[in-house]
């Protein structure tokens, strides 16, 4: 099986490549050969590595505007061609550009061609704005893909609403590892993780009593980052002492960095960029926000959860269902609204005791009823199916009809 994604180790900052690398970490467990494609960012970097016993190809330089993506796509068509013959299963990331010429190939060549969606609110897959040129392209690949995965239901009734054939849509939810709870967050491990990120980078030094919030995602308009930042000033009045982490990467750092130097409060907010593994960051830390739903959902919040991390998430239908019934273990605010995410912050941190309780009730609930094992399970038994279909029916051609959605 070939995995084929625009981000994968050590680009982690991207929500969907951090899924992407627990699946194939999980695939890969599971007795399935797998090995990704993915471009490099910049010319040093080696064109093939193995990470975690995974054989990672960078053979193309990554696409940084629509000008050099059309060439991305040919050297990505070209090494796929060379090399399609070494797979039964070609697997795409996401629903944009490359998904095309996995579909395009695996068809040419008689393999499998699985596309998942990735991504969620005004970022989803399905709102992602493609250029022209690539649409048609796109749009008729996606629907002769053999299988598209979707994790939540708001995004299957979308893309049945869409055109998308019910029957080639598979509902795939990302489960939760279980980890191993308040044992992983005593004050000894807390300490612990402190002392190591301190030393990776003075700004995350903290005292032994000091609350540290944890904040990941892209620093872009779409993302909550500027929101939270307009919010620490009043919350810092409350808790002088009270450190921010914001993880990540994107176009707004520098006017992130500039605000929070305007009103004062730098000193207490860290931008370290991102990390390969969010472990020792979530054990370290007191409180997980995300308040806004374009970003994190696919990976990071089950992460937080997983570590039994008091959260504050957006209130949105997709933040819900991640939650399911246990609605009152989280505190909850209105997407991309200082007032509101001040208030849920302010009454978390008020009764950390509490909240400590109702995070890792959630995680137990969770664990049980959405295991990563059911994750794998589901693609486990989709693949053996679309494998066996592919079987009977033999090497068929791309039909000839297209669906072009508005």
């Amino acid at each position: 099986m070939l995995m084929v994604g625009r981000h994968y180790w050590p680009h982690l900052f991207s929500d969907v490549a951090s899924r992407t690398v627990r699946l194939a970490d999980g695939l890969s467990r599971a007795g399935i050969n797998v090995e990704v494609l993915t471009p490099r960012f910049a010319s040093s970097w080696p064109e093939q590595i193995c990470h975690r016993e995974i054989v990672v190809h960078r053979p193309a330089a990554a696409p940084r505007s629509e000008w050099s993506m059309g060439r991305y796509l040919r050297h990505l068509e070209n090494w796929l061609n060379e090399h399609v013959r070494h797979y039964d299963v070609l697997y795409s990331a996401t629903m944009r550009e490359e998904a095309a010429v996995v579909v395009e190939t695996a068809h040419r060549n008689g393999c499998v061609a699985v596309v998942h969606h990735a991504g969620t609110g005004c970022e989803a897959d399905t709102r992602y704005h493609v250029p022209i040129r690539h649409r048609r392209r796109l749009l008729a690949a996606l629907q002769q893909a053999d299988g598209i995965i979707v994790p939540r239901a708001s995004t299957h009734q979308a893309m049945v609403a869409e055109g998308f054939r019910p029957e080639r849509l598979h509902r795939i939810s990302s489960g939760l590892v279980p980890g191993k709870g308040l044992a992983a967050r005593s004050s000894e491990s807390r300490s612990r993780a402190r002392h190591c990120l301190a030393a990776v980078n003075s700004d995350l030094a903290t005292h032994g009593d000091t609350v540290v919030v944890v904040v990941v995602g892209a620093m872009s308009e779409s993302g909550g980052m500027m929101t939270v930042a307009e919010t620490i000033p009043k919350l810092v009045n409350l808790w002088p002492d009270l450190r921010f982490w914001m993880i990540g990467d994107g176009p707004m750092r520098n006017e992130l960095h500039r605000y929070l130097k305007y009103q004062g409060v730098r000193q207490n907010v860290a931008m370290p960029g991102t990390f390969v593994d969010l472990s020792e960051v979530l054990t370290a830390a007191d409180l997980f926000v995300q308040c806004s739903a374009n970003d994190a959902m696919d990976d990071f919040v089950q992460q937080a959860i997983s570590a039994s991390l008091p959260l504050v998430l957006a209130d949105t239908p997709d933040t819900r269902a991640i939650i399911s019934e246990f609605d009152e273990c989280v505190g909850w605010c209105s997407e991309l609204d200082t007032s509101s995410l001040y208030r849920a912050v302010r009454k978390l941190l008020t009764d950390p005791k509490s909240a400590q309780v109702a995070a890792e009730r959630l995680r137990r609930e969770l664990v049980q009823r959405r295991p990563y094992s059911d994750t794998i399970d589901g693609f486990m038994r989709l693949l053996e199916s679309l494998m066996g279909s592919r079987s009977r029916v033999g090497q068929r051609r791309l039909g000839s009809s297209v669906v072009d959605f508005p």
